[in-house]
């Protein structure tokens, strides 16, 4: 991926949660993968996914990593997958949502990576 971008955002002890990771975006980008994995679980949890919105609206839902060590990852067209690319404009600010399912009172340590190339492709 020449001139590509990559953010990339950890947590530990993260509980299910809106807004964990917020920033804003300096030039219009086009995000085309999404590699999430918890290096580990306290209280059980079904499920884990986050949720990435774009000023304020979902653009990527579910990434799911339900297992510990398992990489669950989300690609476009543009790096081999079969999802639309998701262009941002300029000065927009991202949002991660946490989701975890059911367990008793269920924590995430995470590793999160968004891929994008510069400019909306």
């Amino acid at each position: 991926m020449q001139d590509g971008m990559v953010f990339t955002f950890t947590s530990e002890v993260q509980e299910d949660a809106d807004g964990v990771h917020l920033w804003q975006v300096p030039v219009g980008i086009t995000i085309v993968g999404v590699s999430l994995c918890a290096e580990a679980f306290t209280g059980s949890p079904t499920g884990f996914n986050v949720d990435i919105q774009a000023g304020g609206s979902d653009v990527i839902t579910a990434v799911a990593a339900n297992t510990a060590g398992t990489v669950g990852t989300w690609w476009s067209t543009h790096a081999g997958g079969t999802n639309a690319p998701v262009a941002v404009a300029a000065k927009t600010t991202l949002e991660v949502d946490v989701n975890l399912v059911a367990g008793s009172s269920p924590k995430a340590d995470y590793t999160l990576v968004i891929y994008a190339l510069p400019g909306t492709v």
